[in-house]
């Protein structure tokens, strides 16, 4: 593709990682950079940032290539609310920063194209890259509470598959002792 050509550099490392360029990967760029600059940092190397992504789109992909907060290392939480709301904390000074979608944001977009007003991919990619970051998202700095830094726990097999599962996801103890997707079989098989 002709035009990663002229990508900066952390959008080439995010395009890599998620493996195509689209509108929600512009999102996730634009809101990385916007929160990392709130808090004038740069990527967790283990677990100095914390982010809470209020979706699982493909902007997310964006957060973990650029500021290194990753679900494998315990630092990227995701709560299913359906909105392209980030909010990034920063462990050593507990200061955190919400990034949220304009709900009009690709509106207005949409609003400034020549011809019939509607973008095509390729156009809202480039008004995304290139748009003001007012005209994306409100950023504000919030309160946070943030989680502990994530631990390792014991593994035990669950009573009825025999699949090793982390022992705080169990449900029961000992012999009876079952992994959630078990102990949820067992309650519909109970209930029926």
């Amino acid at each position: 593709m002709e035009a990663t050509r002229e990508l900066p550099d952390d959008l080439k490392r995010a395009l890599d990682f998620h493996g195509h360029l689209c509108p929600g990967l512009l999102i996730g760029y634009r809101a990385a950079q916007a929160a990392s600059r709130a808090l004038q940092v740069g990527a967790s190397e283990d677990e100095e940032l914390v982010l809470i992504a209020e979706n699982d789109s493909c902007s997310v992909d964006a957060f973990q290539s650029m500021l290194s907060t990753t679900f494998g290392k315990g630092n990227l939480i995701f709560r299913d609310y359906g909105k392209q709301v980030f909010t990034l904390g920063e462990r050593g000074s507990g200061r955190a920063v919400r990034v949220a979608l304009r709900h009009d944001a690709l509106d207005a977009l949409d609003a400034r194209a020549p011809g019939d007003g509607t973008l095509d991919r390729a156009g809202k990619i480039d008004r995304l890259l290139h748009a003001e970051e007012k005209d994306l998202f409100n950023i504000n700095s919030v309160r946070l509470e943030l989680p502990a830094k994530a631990r390792n726990h014991a593994t035990v097999p669950c009573g009825r598959c025999g699949e090793g599962t982390m022992e705080t996801r169990m449900i029961g103890s000992g012999a009876d002792s079952f992994c959630l997707p078990c102990a949820g079989d067992l309650e519909l098989i109970a209930g029926s």
